[in-house]
């Protein structure tokens, strides 16, 4: 009889080992039933939508991926991704419709769950008066002539354009742009200019472009260190060139490191340099001035910087016996 009860109590505590051993080390357990965790993703604030002035906003990503990602479908709208959110950001929408709609798209890795987000933004307001805007009030061509499509911004269709010149011809291409020809070589000693006026449905008046044309070039520099080879001193300073030309306008290239270059007026320029705290000398800087189809450079120099003499025999420290 004990030996009877003695086998059902070993029985017995076997089954209990087995039982706990099964809970701890059968593999899979929890999640979706295939040893993976279910994935999770969802965003708050949807969907958006922008003023024509453009914006904007924090959309937060709630996740327990290991990493996301989010894309736009336009490029009037662009995301930026943070640890936990991203900013979406729209440019301002100029046009008098409004965009085609941006959709963004948010990813995890780990599943292909996928949430979107529609993205809209509103129309500019039409201005109550008719309007036209070109790009530039000022077109320069050279003396051989030559052509210039400007664009035009407005919020009225049928109008048009016309020169009060024979020698520059204009022509609306679109509702969007006009082209300025001139065929013409021009032989004078001055500029010439000719005006191109737009025109409302009306006939009135909205918006002009003078129209220049510039004769053969010429051109002349002076600055009091020289007109090619400019010295300046090693502690920095400024000098003022002076431009002597036919055109309408001259214009600088400059690329360097240790020079500013300023237009100040319609004749002169400034060059000027930053102290050099080294001791090493800097290497020259090339200036371009272009005027029409001709250029000019001016190649600009450190100077060494000047040593006290040995036969220097004030006393620095005692002034009172100067001149």
């Amino acid at each position: 009889m004990q030996s009877s009860t003695l086998a059902l109590s070993v029985i017995a505590l076997i089954l209990f080992f087995l039982s706990g051993c099964g809970k701890e080390e059968v593999p899979g357990g929890g999640g979706n039933g295939n040893g993976n965790k279910t994935i999770t993703l969802e965003v708050t604030d949807t969907p958006i939508h922008f003023p024509a002035e453009g914006g904007s906003k924090e959309i937060t990503v709630t996740t327990n991926a290991k990493s996301w990602n989010v894309t736009s479908s336009k490029t009037w709208c662009t995301v930026s991704k943070g640890a936990s959110n991203f900013t979406v950001t729209a440019t301002e929408n100029k046009a008098f419709a409004p965009p085609e709609n941006a959709m963004l798209t948010v990813t995890a890795e780990g599943t292909t769950k996928k949430v979107t987000i529609e993205v809209t933004q509103d129309a500019a307001v039409e201005p109550a008066e008719a309007f036209i805007k070109p790009v530039t009030d000022k077109v320069i061509m050279n003396y051989q002539g030559g052509s210039n499509g400007i664009g035009i911004k407005t919020n009225i269709t049928g109008w048009s354009c016309r020169s009060d010149q024979s020698w520059c011809r204009t022509e609306k291409n679109s509702d969007e742009g006009i082209s300025i020809t001139v065929d013409e070589s021009w032989t004078g000693n001055i500029p010439r200019q000719a005006l191109v006026t737009l025109y409302g449905n009306e006939g009135d008046s909205l918006a002009s472009i003078t129209v220049y044309q510039d004769p053969l070039p010429e051109l002349f520099l002076f600055s009091p260190v020289g007109n090619t080879n400019i010295p300046l001193p090693s502690y920095g300073g400024t000098i003022v060139v002076t431009v002597i030309t036919n055109v309408t306008e001259f214009t600088l290239g400059y690329v360097g490191e240790w020079l500013q270059v300023n237009k100040i007026n319609d004749t002169q320029f400034t060059i000027t340099s930053t102290p050099n705290n080294s001791t090493q000398m800097r290497p020259g800087q090339e200036i371009i001035v272009y005027a029409s189809t001709l250029t000019q450079k001016l190649w600009v120099y450190e100077e060494e910087a000047e040593e006290a003499s040995d036969n220097d025999d004030y006393d620095y420290n005692d002034p009172t016996g100067w001149d």
